[in-house]
C-alpha cells in the first residue's frame, strides 16, 4: 500500500517531539568488553561538566582498572544501595537516591545488567527508562552482544548464548549512539596485558569469547547497528522537513510461531528483517483448540513478551486449523511477507505438507521465508510434554465402549445384520474421538475392530475368517473408525473453541448490557471488577483516585502490603503492567494494569491469580484488556456528562448572575432615586414646602424604604433556600390567622385591594413555620395585586382532606399563558418587560416555591375559574407528613 507522505511527516514530527520530552539518552556501544566504552563515556562527561552541567556518576563498574578508576576522580558518586540476598549482602545502583538527587547528567554503566533480586526493576534499562521519564539525561554502555535481536547471530558467531539482552525499542529510542571501536588485535593485546580483565579471568575470556574471527564479525555488527541508528534519524529528519515527496511501498511482515516449540529465535530474524525492510511487523500464534500444557503456555508467553519487547504487534487467531484461519488473516491485514519455522517431518502423515509448502501453493502474492533453527536452537526447544494422564484415561475410556458395544452386539446379533452391529462399534469410536481426541480413538478404532473379528465373525472367539462378507465388513469398519475417529476429535476441538469464544462473547454481553446502566465511577469499577472476578476465576480490585486520597472497589478482605501499594504507585505514574507476570516489583502477589485514557492512569486494577498459575495465559491478557477498555470507554462518557452537567450549571449560574444584576440595577436603583429625590427636595424647599408636600415627600420616602427592604429580604430569602440555612421552626397554627396577617401586610401597601376569603368550618391546624408560610402567601397576593384591576378583589379558598390542606388564590389580571406557568417559579424571571413589570423583581414566586416546598408542600399556577387571570394552588400536607418531614 502507498504511504501518505502527509502521515510520514506527522509520525516523523511526533516521533521527534517524544524524543524531546524528558531525558536524553546516550549509548556507548562498542563490539566487546574492553575496548574503551566506559573510559569514553567518562571523558563525553567531562566535557559536559566543564559546561557547567551537574554530572553524578551513578554506577561505574571499573574492574580493577587503573585508568578507569583515575577517570572517575572529579566526579561526584552516589552512594550505591545494600541489599541481602540469600544471606550475602550486595550492592547495586540506588535508583531512588539518583531520582531524589535528580542531577543534569547520570553516568549508569553496564545497561544490559540484571539487578538483584529484590531491587525495584528486574533489568537496568528498566531503571534508566525511569530516570528518562523523570527528565534526567543518561549516559550508559552497551556491548553489541546485548541486543536482543542479535541474539541468535550471536549464538552462532560465538557459540555462547547471552542471557541478558536488552530491547531493540529501548536501543531505537536513544538520541545518540556512539561507536567505541578498537581494532580486534589490540583488543586481544590488551586481554593479555590484564587491562580488560583480571588475570585470572582472562585466560577463560580468551578461550571462549575473545578469538579474533568472533572480535572482528562483532565489530562489524556493532557498526552496522550504529549506521543504521543514523540511517533511521537521518529518515526521520528528512520525512518531518518534508524534504521528499515520492511514494513508498509499505511492506508487511508476519511472524507465525508455535507454542510446541521455540521460536524466539524466528522473532529475532523477523525484527532483523523488519529493520531492515524498514516494515511493519507482527507475531500471530493459532489457537486451534488442542490442550496446552503449562510448559506450551511458559514458551507462548515468554515469545510474545520478546515480540513486544522487539517492537512487534501481536495477535491470536482461533480455529481448527492453522491454514484455514491464517490465509484469510493474510488478505485483511495486506501482509505480502511471511516467516515460518521449517517444522519437523511427519512421519506417520507423509501426505500432509508443512505449513510453508501450503502457503506457496496458496495462490496469494507471498514472499515466503523458512528459517530453520540451528543445532545450537535446537538444544533449547523444549518437547511438548504429552498429557499422560489424559491419554491413559482416553485409552481406558476406549476399553470400556469397546466391551460396551461388544455385549450389545453379541446380544443383538441374532436380531440385526453384521453390518448394521458395525455401526455400533463405529458409535463407541466417535464417543471417544469427542472426548479424548484422535489417539484414543484409533486405538478404539483398531481394538474394535479385533473385538468385531474375536466376537462375531465365523469361526467365532478366533481371529480367523472363512467368509468373504466377514473380510469386507473388517476393512470397511476400520476405515470407517480410522476416519471418523480424527474426525471426531477435529469436532471436539472446533466444539471446544466455539465454547470458549461463546463464553468470551457473553462475558462481554453481560458487562455490555450492565455498562448502560452505570451513572457513577463508583459502580463503573466495582462492575468491572465483579465482571473479571467471574472471568478469571480470582480476586480482582480497581483502584482510582476520585481526590486526593485512593479508593479501591470492592476492598479487600486484607489490607496492602507497602510493597503492593509500590506497585499500584509504579503502574499509575508509568502507565505499565508492574507486580506479578511483570519485570517490575514482580515480588508482589497483584498483577496490576493500568486503564488508560489520553495519556491518563484513570484506574488501576489489581489480579490476585491464584499461586497455582504459573504464567498469564494470551486470551487471559486479552479478556482483561477487551474489558478495561469498555471501563475507559465508559469513564470517559461519565466525564463527557458530568463536563455537560457543570457546562450546563455555569450558563445557568451565568444566565442567573446576569439577571441578577440587571435586577438589582433597575430595583435598586428605582427606590434609591424616589428616596434621593424626595430627601433632596426637603433638604434645598424645606421653608417653601406646605405641610402636605411635606407629608407627601416623607410618606414617598418611606414607601420606597419599605420596597427597598422587601427586596433585600428576598434576596436573603433565596439565599437561604439555595444554600440550606433556611431552618423551619414548627408550630401548631390556623390557616386563618395567617391569612389575617398577610392580608393585613397587603393592607399597608394596596390599601384600595379588595380581598375575598372563604373556607370550610373546622379546618384543621397546620404544624409549619407560620412567618415563613406568611411570607409565602404575601408573595402571592402582592403579586396578584400588581396586576388586577383596583375595582376587583382577590379571591382565596381554602379546603382539606384527610392528608393535605388546599389553599386557592385567583386574581382577575391578564394571566399567564400556558407555556409560560412554570418559568415563573423561576428566580428573576417576569412575564411582562419594559414599562409593564410594574416594580416585578421576579423573585417572589421563586420564594413562594422554596417557602413551601421546604414544608413538603408543592405551588402551582392555572387560569382562572372565571377565564381572566391567574389562579395559584398550594398544597401543604397535614400534621402526620408534616411532622415526619420536620
Amino acid at each position: 500500500m502507498n504511504a501518505d507522505p502527509r502521515r510520514q511527516q506527522a509520525d516523523a514530527l511526533l516521533k521527534n517531539l517524544q524524543q524531546t520530552q524528558g531525558g536524553q539518552l546516550k549509548i556507548f556501544l562498542g563490539a566487546a568488553p574492553g575496548v574503551g566504552k566506559t573510559c569514553a563515556m567518562l571523558n563525553a562527561a567531562r566535557e559536559r561538566q566543564q559546561q557547567g552541567c551537574k554530572v553524578v556518576v551513578g554506577l561505574v563498574e571499573t574492574h580493577g582498572r587503573a585508568d578507569t578508576e583515575q577517570l572517575l576522580q572529579g566526579f561526584e558518586l552516589l552512594p550505591r544501595r545494600e541489599l541481602n540476598y540469600q544471606g550475602q549482602s550486595l550492592t547495586e545502583f540506588d535508583l531512588d537516591a539518583a531520582l531524589a538527587q535528580k542531577p543534569e547528567l547520570l553516568l549508569v554503566d553496564e545497561l544490559a545488567h540484571t539487578n538483584v533480586p529484590g531491587s525495584r526493576h528486574k533489568r537496568r534499562y528498566q531503571d534508566i527508562a525511569e530516570l528518562l521519564a523523570a527528565g534526567i539525561d543518561v549516559y550508559t554502555t552497551l556491548n553489541v552482544q546485548h541486543i536482543a535481536s542479535l541474539n541468535d547471530l550471536l549464538l552462532q558467531i560465538t557459540g555462547i548464548r547471552v542471557r541478558e539482552t536488552v530491547p531493540d525499542a529501548f536501543i531505537d529510542s536513544a538520541q545518540q549512539l556512539v561507536f567505541v571501536d578498537l581494532a580486534p588485535n589490540h583488543l586481544l593485546e590488551r586481554l593479555a596485558q590484564g587491562k580488560v580483565y583480571l588475570a585470572s579471568v582472562a585466560a577463560q575470556a580468551q578461550q571462549q569469547f575473545f578469538q579474533l574471527e568472533s572480535l572482528t564479525a562483532l565489530r562489524e555488527l556493532a557498526m552496522k547497528r550504529v549506521m543504521n541508528h543514523v540511517d533511521s534519524q537521518l529518515k526521520t529528519e528528512q520525512q518531518a522537513k518534508a524534504r521528499h515527496n515520492d511514494y513508498l511501498l509499505q511492506d508487511k511482515l508476519l511472524v507465525l510461531i508455535s507454542n510446541r516449540r521455540d521460536h524466539e529465535y524466528l522473532i529475532r530474524a523477523g525484527r532483523r528483517v523488519a529493520e531492515k525492510r524498514q516494515i511493519p511487523w507482527l507475531v500471530v500464534w493459532v489457537d486451534t483448540g488442542a490442550l496446552q500444557t503449562p510448559q506450551a503456555q511458559q514458551r507462548l508467553q515468554s515469545a510474545f513478551e520478546l515480540a513486544r519487547e522487539l517492537g512487534a504487534q501481536t495477535d491470536i487467531l482461533r480455529g481448527p486449523s492453522t491454514y484455514q484461519m491464517v490465509l484469510p488473516y493474510i488478505s485483511d491485514q495486506r501482509i505480502n511477507t511471511v516467516l515460518v519455522g521449517a517444522g519437523q517431518k511427519r512421519r506417520w502423515l507423509p501426505w500432509r505438507q508443512p505449513l510453508y509448502q501450503q502457503l506457496i501453493r496458496s495462490g496469494l502474492p507471498l514472499e515466503v521465508s523458512v528459517f530453520r533453527a540451528t543445532e545450537r536452537d535446537k538444544s533449547a526447544v523444549t518437547p511438548p510434554a504429552a498429557p499422560l494422564f489424559g491419554q491413559k484415561a482416553g485409552y481406558m475410556f476406549g476399553v470400556l465402549t469397546t466391551a460396551l458395544a461388544s455385549v450389545v452386539s453379541v446380544g443383538l446379533q441374532t436380531v440385526l445384520p453384521s453390518g448394521n452391529l458395525v455401526l455400533i462399534y463405529v458409535l463407541a469410536v466417535v464417543s471417544c474421538g469427542l472426548k479424548y481426541g484422535a489417539r484414543p480413538a484409533l486405538f478404539t478404532a483398531l481394538l474394535g475392530f479385533v473385538s468385531f473379528n474375536f466376537f462375531l465373525t465365523e469361526p467365532y472367539f478366533t481371529l480367523n475368517v472363512n467368509k468373504g462378507d466377514d473380510v469386507a465388513t473388517l476393512v470397511f469398519m476400520l476405515l470407517i473408525g480410522l476416519v471418523c475417529g480424527p474426525a471426531a476429535s477435529r469436532i471436539r476441538q472446533q466444539l471446544l473453541l466455539l465454547n470458549a469464544a461463546n463464553r468470551r462473547s457473553e462475558l462481554q454481553r453481560d458487562f455490555a448490557r450492565q455498562l448502560t446502566l452505570v451513572h457513577q465511577q463508583q459502580d463503573l469499577w466495582r462492575c468491572l471488577a465483579s465482571q473479571l472476578k467471574q472471568a478469571l476465576g480470582c480476586p480482582v480490585h480497581l483502584l482510582y483516585w476520585p481526590d486526593e486520597s485512593a479508593a479501591i472497589e470492592p476492598v479487600p478482605e486484607q489490607p496492602l502490603l507497602a510493597l503492593d501499594w509500590a506497585v499500584v504507585d509504579w503502574c499509575r505514574r508509568h502507565q505499565q503492567t508492574a507486580g506479578r507476570f511483570s519485570q517490575t516489583l514482580n515480588a508482589s502477589r497483584w498483577t496490576a494494569l493500568p486503564l488508560q485514557s489520553d495519556q491518563q492512569t484513570v484506574a488501576v486494577m489489581l489480579v490476585d491469580f491464584p499461586a497455582s498459575v504459573a504464567v498469564l495465559r494470551p486470551d487471559e491478557h486479552d479478556l482483561m484488556q477487551s474489558f478495561c477498555q469498555q471501563a475507559v470507554q465508559v469513564w470517559q462518557r461519565l466525564q463527557i456528562s458530568s463536563e455537560l452537567e457543570s457546562s450546563r450549571v455555569k450558563a445557568e449560574m451565568e444566565q442567573l448572575r446576569s439577571a441578577l444584576l440587571s435586577s438589582v440595577s433597575h430595583d435598586l436603583r428605582s427606590p434609591l432615586a424616589a428616596m434621593m429625590g424626595s430627601a433632596e427636595s426637603l433638604q434645598m424647599l424645606d421653608g417653601q414646602l406646605s405641610p402636605d408636600d411635606r407629608h407627601e415627600l416623607l410618606q414617598t420616602i418611606l414607601l420606597e424604604s419599605q420596597r427597598l427592604d422587601r427586596y433585600i429580604q428576598n434576596l436573603l430569602d433565596m439565599t437561604r433556600l439555595g444554600h440550606g440555612g433556611l431552618k423551619l421552626q414548627r408550630d401548631w397554627v390556623a390557616l386563618d390567622d395567617i391569612i389575617a396577617s398577610a392580608r393585613q401586610r397587603l393592607k399597608r401597601f394596596f390599601p384600595q385591594q379588595e380581598l375575598w376569603y372563604q373556607t370550610e368550618t373546622d379546618l384543621p391546624l397546620l404544624y409549619v413555620h407560620a412567618a415563613l408560610l406568611e411570607q409565602a402567601l404575601f408573595n402571592i397576593l402582592e403579586n396578584a395585586a400588581k396586576y388586577s384591576p383596583p375595582d376587583q378583589a382577590i379571591k382565596i379558598w381554602a379546603r382539606a382532606n384527610s392528608e393535605q390542606l388546599c389553599i386557592e388564590i385567583e386574581d382577575s389580571g391578564p394571566g399567564i399563558p400556558a407555556a409560560l406557568r412554570e418559568k415563573v417559579f423561576d428566580m428573576f424571571y417576569v412575564v411582562a418587560d419594559g414599562d409593564s413589570k410594574r416594580h416585578n423583581t421576579g423573585m417572589g414566586l421563586a420564594i413562594c416555591r422554596g417557602m413551601v416546598g421546604a414544608h413538603g408542600g408543592s405551588v402551582v399556577a392555572t387560569a382562572a375559574r372565571s377565564g381572566s387571570g391567574s389562579r395559584f394552588v398550594i398544597e401543604l400536607p397535614l400534621s402526620s407528613n408534616s411532622k415526619s418531614m420536620d
